[in-house]
Formats: structure tokens, sequence, C-alpha cells
């Protein structure tokens, strides 16, 4: 039997072989080339020249330009508004409480009835008091009678003497009773009187404190509180130093106590508007407080809109002098650094200078400069952050304040008084 051998398998060409070691090598070739071109256009691009972008416009800013004006040193002290009288009711019997006559807010007169308590105990009482008193009178009238018939019978000396004495003597012992009982049922019925609770003087009443149905306990439960509505007061501890300036009045001069009184004082509300109407003021204590040097006085202030509330946070401006050709600035463009106040000033060529100032008083929103400053240089206002020293900026004027404007715009926060240092007002 002949051996069968293996199929010998078809043995590749050489030069295909190395045909194909070509290929690949000559794709490496041209990715390695592509690689390359895409890198070289990246760095000319990364360092090809561009057009310089154009400068930045100078940064707008508000400026106000500095001019002298007639201005009020003033003394601004808080306050908190009061009524010029307030009632807390209260009782003067004990009972439920069964009706009430008003309605929280309203305005009330002298004598309006406000609460009604539960009389029937009350009634009770007088019912009883009276029956007490007939009894009583009763009584007496039988012992008058026993009096008139022993008289003609002590003339006649039909009877003892002693027996027409101690009757005599009962009859004034029964007519005390009657007197005792009497006033027991005046008694009774002022108490019943007390169930009715009326205002005692015309004004605001407040928000009941007691709900039908509720307890009320004679001369301890507050029922409502009744507040007069105009005038208003606000009392103030004015600074001995304040009180002082404001007694010697202008140049220094001693002003009277009638002249201080007759003074007109304005009202800065909280959310920084004066009050239209002017006070004055009315009441000044007797000494200081040893305690903190300070003075008790009250302003009166009329009320005739019912603005003013009790309660209300304000500020007491009180006025002692008047300076000419005074310098204000806003506060709010006043910065602060170390301890010393500069302003944003514009020069020639509109270029900023910080400039260190003096400040004196306080006028509402303004500061008043004493130095470093000179009239018609203008200041910057708003746009701080910009305003850098030595930046040229694009300045933009301020409308100037009107007077009445200067002190406190309507609806503008005046900023808080530390204490009561003096302040002034164009």
């Amino acid at each position: 039997m002949t051996p069968t051998l293996p199929t010998p398998r078809p043995m590749q060409p050489r030069a295909s072989r190395h045909s194909a070691a070509a290929s690949i090598r000559h794709r490496a070739g041209l990715l390695l080339l592509s690689l390359i071109l895409v890198a070289c256009g990246r760095e000319q691009a990364g360092t090809g020249k561009t057009a310089a972008p154009p400068a930045p416009p100078p940064p707008e800013v508000t400026v106000m330009t500095v001019t002298p004006q007639s201005t009020t040193l003033f003394t601004e002290i808080v306050t908190e508004v009061k009524a010029l009288r307030e009632v807390e009711l209260r009782p003067r019997a004990s009972g439920i409480v069964t009706r009430i006559g008003f309605a929280p807010g309203q305005p009330v007169k002298a004598g309006d009835l406000l609460f009604v308590l539960d009389a029937r105990p009350y009634d009770e009482a007088i019912a009883s008091a009276q029956a007490n008193l007939a009894e009583a009178q009763a009584n007496l009238a039988r012992v008058r009678q026993d009096v008139e018939r022993y008289a003609p019978l002590l003339k006649d000396n039909a009877i003892p003497r002693q027996t027409y004495e101690q009757t005599v003597a009962q009859e004034r012992q029964v007519k005390a009773v009657v007197d005792a009982r009497q006033a027991a049922l005046e008694s009774a019925r002022l108490e019943r009187s007390y169930t009715e609770v009326r205002s005692p003087m015309a004004g605001l009443v407040g928000l009941q404190k007691v709900e039908v149905g509720g307890l009320a306990s004679a001369g301890q439960t507050v029922l409502v509180t009744v507040s007069t509505r105009d005038p208003m007061v606000a009392y103030f501890n004015i600074p001995e130093t304040d009180y002082l300036a404001v007694m010697r009045g202008a140049a220094g001069a001693p002003a009277s106590r009638e002249s201080v009184m007759r003074r007109a004082v304005r009202l800065v509300l909280a959310d920084g508007s004066v009050y239209p109407q002017a006070g004055r003021i009315d009441f000044a204590d007797r000494a200081l407080d040893a305690g903190t040097g300070t003075l008790t006085l009250r302003a009166v202030f009329p009320n005739p809109a019912d603005m003013l509330r009790v309660g209300m946070s304000a500020r007491v401006r009180i006025p002692h002098d008047t300076l000419e050709n005074a310098l204000l600035v806003p506060q709010k463009a006043v910065g602060e650094m170390l301890g010393r106040q500069f302003l944003m000033v514009v020069g020639e060529g509109d270029k900023v200078e910080q400039r260190a100032v003096e400040l004196g008083a306080r006028s509402g929103e303004n500061w008043l400069v004493t130095g470093g400053l000179k009239a018609g240089e203008r200041i910057v206002v708003d746009g701080l952050q910009a305003a850098r020293p030595g930046t040229v900026v694009a300045p933009r004027a301020l409308v100037p304040l009107k007077a009445s404007e200067a002190v406190a715009g309507p609806g503008k926060p005046a900023p808080a008084a530390a204490g009561a240092a003096p302040t002034a007002k164009p």
C-alpha cells in the first residue's frame, strides 16, 4: 500500500509580502505628515499677529459742583411719638362682658359707651337693698307713731317719762338704720352703673383686650386703651452740651426761655421724610439727670390728619444757629480710610484726585465741609468704584437738590443719629 503524503500549502510569493509592508509604511508616513501639518498650522495660528482692541471709554460718573449756601445748624435727637393723654380702661366692677360698643381703631367721644358687663348680680343687690330700706322705713313709721301717741300722755302723766324717752331713743336708732340702708341702696346703684364702661375722653380707641363672654375683674383687667389724637407729643433727652447750644442761640447770644419755647422744631420720621407740621417745645424738666447728663424736654406737634401714631420712631430736629456760605456734600460721596475722611474731586482734564477733607455737622443726608474743599469744585457722588485716583472720567452733572430736599427728601432714609450730634440744614 502506497502511503499518502499531505498536500503542501501554496507559498506566497516574496514580492507580494514586500508590497504589503511597503503599503503599511506609506500609510503611516502620510498619517505622520498630516499630524505635523496640523501642529504647524496651529502654531502659526497662535503666533499670528491680530489687530489691537480699541481703548475702553472713560468711566461715567455723576459729579456735583459744590456751591456755598445758607445753612441752619440744629440738634437732632432720637425720640418716640406719644399721645398727650393715654388711659388704660379698667372696670370698677367685676362681671362677664356682654357687649362691646366700638370698633377697634375708631375715634370716640367722651362718654361713649365702650363695654357693658352682666348687670344681673347688681340688679339683685339693688332689689335687696330696696327691701331692707323699706323694712327700716316701716319700723321708723311705727316708732314715730308711738312717739306721737306718748307725747300727750306724758303731759297728763299717764305714762312714765322713761317710757317716752325710750321710745324717742328708739326712733333715733331706727332713723339711723333707715339712713344706712338708704346709703346701701345708693351704693348698689353706683356699683350697677359701673357695669357700663364709658370713654373718659375723646380720642382713638385701641384693640379690646377682653372679648364678649370674658371675665373682667374690678380694678385689674385692662379692657382697652384710649389715647388723644391731636396734638401728639415727643419726649426726648438732650445732652447738656446741646442744651447749652440751643439756649445760646445765634452768634452765642443767650436765648430766653420764651424764645426757645416759641422756636419751631421739626420731626424726622422713620423713612427720612420731614413731618409737614412744625412743633414747639412746651416742657423742660427742672433738672438734668445726674446719671446720663441729659435734660428731658417735650415737643408738641399738631396732628390734624392722624398721620402721627403712638409708638412711631422719629428724631426731633431743634435749630439753634445759622451759617452763611456753608459747603455741603452728600454723605454717600464721603469715604473713610484710617480714620480720615476724603472726597473724590474731579479736576482739570476730568482727572480724579483723592482729597482729604474736614467734616463738621451733619445736615440730613449731607455733611458740612469745614476744610479741604473750595466752592466751585466738582466731587464724585455716584460711580465711586470707577473713580480711582489719577483716572480720567466722563463726568455727568447732578441735578441740584432743592432747599426743602437738602435735609431729607420724602421717602429717602436719613442716616441714624449717633447720640445727639449737632447737625445742619440748608
